[in-house]
């Protein structure tokens, strides 16, 4: 190593490595994808090994770059955790919050507790971002989030991980289907000619649906996929399909009588969904409270 990296280098390095992505560290950094490239070359020039390899168009870490990317997390969660001790949030007298969730936690699991924690800190601002845990995971490693509530499990060792609570998923069908509208209850076995709406391919939810019907010797007949119970939910009115989705997200619906939704007969297909937060030395006050208040509720 003839010279010495400079931290806008470490920063591009750390954004692409996250991202997977040189077009997004750009996006990210507002940084031409041109100017990155540039840098990174340096900074391999500099170490004397190549940080990324190119498969397919894709980009991975070499083993030099795995290396490098474990220090820079530490660095960059160091100088993070450097702000905020000094910082007027450590005192939860301002700053904010960053929370990430998927869309039906966001629906349903959190606004009470949000409102609870509000009501505590009012100064506090309270961010919220929905997506996937593939989406929401690397936001939580980078420092972009505080804490994510995602469907578990979620299994890495610079996250930890504290279960907040299970859900039940049922099988929802429009209050007019012609077979399932006066059941209360089926075997998951009967389900394998209905057509299913179900959650993106990909999702921790879908991945344990899709678990639970391969143990059962089965596909599903899917015939539409969509990230959002919010839209899965209409079309299940409509006698489109039936679903599998979590009580909670149906149970004012079926209440109302606009779904009717039956539980699942001998092993009940069940999420545990927890809080997922970076690993580090220091936590800033209220992201602890906010913790202790999700444990509470549990």
């Amino acid at each position: 190593m003839t010279g010495g990296m400079d931290f806008r280098q470490l920063e591009m390095f750390h954004a692409v490595a996250e991202n997977s992505s040189f077009t997004l560290a750009g996006r990210q950094l507002f940084v031409a994808q041109s100017a990155i490239s540039r840098k990174i070359r340096l900074l391999e020039e500099e170490l004397g090994e190549k940080l990324f390899k190119r498969v397919n168009k894709r980009i991975f870490l070499t083993p030099a770059g795995e290396v490098m990317l474990r220090y820079a997390r530490r660095i960059f969660q160091d100088l993070k955790n450097a702000a905020l001790e000094v910082s007027d949030i450590a005192q939860l007298k301002t700053g904010v919050i960053r929370i990430g969730s998927g869309m039906t936690a966001c629906m349903y699991l959190l606004p009470p507790i949000i409102e609870k924690f509000k009501t505590r800190y009012p100064d506090l601002e309270v961010q919220i971002v929905t997506g996937t845990s593939e989406k929401l995971i690397p936001q939580i490693r980078n420092g972009t989030l505080d804490v994510g509530i995602l469907t578990l499990p979620v299994k890495s060792l610079d996250l930890e991980v504290i279960p907040f609570t299970t859900e039940e998923l049922v099988v929802v069908a429009s209050p007019k289907h012609r077979l399932l509208a006066k059941k209360r209850n089926v075997s998951a076995l009967d389900l394998k000619d209905f057509p299913m709406i179900l959650f993106n391919p990909g999702t921790a939810t879908r991945q344990l649906i899709d678990e639970y019907f391969a143990r059962l010797g089965f596909e599903p007949r899917v015939i539409m996929v969509s990230e959002s119970v919010a839209t899965i939910k209409p079309l299940v009115r409509i006698n489109l399909g039936i679903s599998l989705l979590p009580l909670p997200a149906v149970a004012i619906e079926a209440k109302r009588g606009e779904l009717h939704y039956l539980r699942i007969r001998g092993e009940r297909l069940t999420r545990d969904i927890g809080l997922v937060a970076h690993k580090g030395d220091y936590k800033p006050k209220a992201l602890i409270e906010l913790m202790a208040l999700f444990r509470s509720e549990s």
